[in-house]
């Protein structure tokens, strides 16, 4: 079951989350020799980046992480709806490895080439990629990634990474790991901060079936450890 961690505000949020991500990466690479990381945009991950790049880089060796990212915005991949753009401008100090998606493409192609680069990430038994950790945000409509209720993202895939159109949120393209590529996470931390966010937060911690709360079953369905990270104002009452 998801554990809650609640915070006085969203700097407090960030330094833990910042510690958390730093010792699930550790774990990884002393079980494993390396650690793959699924990264998620917004404000509060990136507020989190920066307190990693500044206190945290010689606490583990990079060199043996690998980043990706959850999801991303059709679009210039220098333009400001890329969410990988404004990360490695924070991370660019760590020598990590880095799976980008070509995102100046057509969603499908990006999709296509996308989960070929997922290829080279170490598999698990059921032959899908292991990640060892996994950050997921929350949208006001308890959308995660690019998976948005109602909407044909959710809709069961064979792929690990889809291509989404006519998202309800600007841009509209788009794609995003599939709630079946998820299966592989084995740690996961869900980042909220706001009261914009308290609804989807204390909605998908009773059940619903949001789309971060059905990505949530997936991964304790799956064995993944899963830990809420919120502020005061997103927490449940």
């Amino acid at each position: 079951m998801s554990s809650v961690e609640a915070f006085d505000d969203k700097q407090q949020l960030a330094q833990a989350a910042a510690q958390a991500a730093v010792d699930a990466l550790k774990t990884a690479v002393a079980a494993n020799g390396q650690a793959t990381w699924v990264l998620a945009g917004g404000s509060t991950p990136l507020a989190a980046y920066q307190i990693i790049a500044r206190d945290y880089q010689e606490a583990i060796d990079w060199s043996k992480v690998t980043l990706l990212i959850g999801d991303e915005r059709i679009g210039p991949l220098d333009g400001p709806d890329n969410n990988w753009h404004a990360i490695e401008q924070t991370l660019t100090s760590l020598p990590t490895q880095k799976l980008r998606p070509r995102s100046d493409q057509s969603a499908e192609q990006a999709a296509v080439d996308y989960e070929q680069q997922l290829d080279s990430i170490p598999k698990l038994s059921n032959g899908l990629p292991r990640f060892d950790l996994v950050w997921l945000g929350v949208g006001e409509d308890g959308h995660t990634l690019s998976l948005f209720p109602a909407h044909a993202s959710l809709l069961p895939s064979a792929s690990l990474i889809i291509p989404v159109h006519d998202s309800p949120k600007p841009p509209a393209e788009r794609i995003s790991l599939s709630l079946r590529a998820l299966q592989g996470t084995q740690v996961a931390m869900i980042l909220a901060s706001g009261a914009d966010k308290h609804t989807a937060v204390s909605s998908a911690l009773a059940g619903n079936h949001s789309p971060i709360a059905l990505a949530v079953s997936i991964i304790e369905t799956h064995d993944g450890k899963v830990t809420w990270f919120v502020d005061k104002a997103a927490a449940t009452d």
